[in-house]
């Protein structure tokens, strides 16, 4: 029975009147306040908070990197993407980036998933007449199973994680398809380059600054100027001792989809 149902029976007009309410209007009032009051619970359980992400590893004392020095971010290595036509035993991985179209991707996904039910359903034949309905209904059974062993992984790191979800929420609202979350974390290493600007431009300050010693001695004092201004300027920090790469970890999520 519904909300409604229950507000205009019998036995809610006796609950009213032992209430007090015995005025029709009391009651109409009353009744639309027990129905909004349902209708924002229903609203509340409908809208239920979506889980936080969880991550397992976060840096931690990073090496420090001097001014002359930057970072040069190497791309992480993953074996290239399979083909809609290949086989169950390929996994089917979507790769997204924060550059990535958002259509492009959900248009990828269905594709690999729309290859894998017809790999699922080629060997059904319903047609069949000598085939019993017990069989027919054994080869669903089975066609559903490997179907849904045959999931679309889609996985993003860093910042293309919230681009990546976005993928699955709209899988997720569509009917035919489940989608589960896994959080995990991924290390990945940077180089260390020595910026070769910054190095010139200090090894021709070091060099001005010799000559204009040996051969003026009486401009001392615009020489100890110069030298106040060099040591006013951040240290640049020493790369005698700096290595050529550091490892961090970085946040990932894979998503995989299958079709029910």
């Amino acid at each position: 029975m519904t909300i409604s149902g229950i507000a205009n029976s019998t036995g809610t007009s006796l609950f009213l009147r032992g209430k007090g309410l015995c005025s029709t209007t009391a009651q109409h009032d009353w009744v639309k306040v027990c129905l909004r009051d349902a209708t924002l619970m229903l609203t509340m359980a409908k809208l239920k908070p979506e889980p936080e992400l969880v991550f397992e590893r976060k840096n931690k004392n990073l090496l420090k990197i001097p001014k002359n020095a930057r970072i040069e971010k190497r791309p992480i290595p993953h074996p290239p993407a399979a083909s809609p036509y290949a086989g169950a035993n390929v996994p089917k991985v979507v790769y997204v980036s924060t550059k990535s179209p958002f259509m492009s991707i959900a248009k990828r996904v269905q594709k690999l998933l729309r290859e894998a039910e017809k790999r699922a359903t080629q060997s059904i034949c319903l047609g069949n007449k000598r085939k019993s309905s017990k069989d027919k209904l054994t080869q669903l059974k089975n066609a559903s199973e490997a179907l849904r062993k045959e999931p679309v992984f889609i996985k993003a790191t860093g910042r293309a994680i919230d681009k990546a979800m976005e993928v699955g929420k709209w899988f997720d609202k569509k009917d035919g398809f489940t989608t589960k979350v896994k959080t995990g974390t991924v290390m990945v290493v940077d180089d260390i380059v020595r910026d070769e600007v910054i190095e010139a431009e200090k090894q021709l300050t070091g060099d001005a600054q010799q000559t204009d010693d040996q051969e003026d001695v009486a401009s001392k004092a615009d020489a100890e100027r110069k030298q106040g201004k060099n040591n006013s300027k951040p240290d640049n920090g020493d790369l005698s001792d700096l290595p050529d790469s550091r490892t961090r970890w970085v946040n990932m999520v894979e998503i995989t989809i299958t079709m029910d």
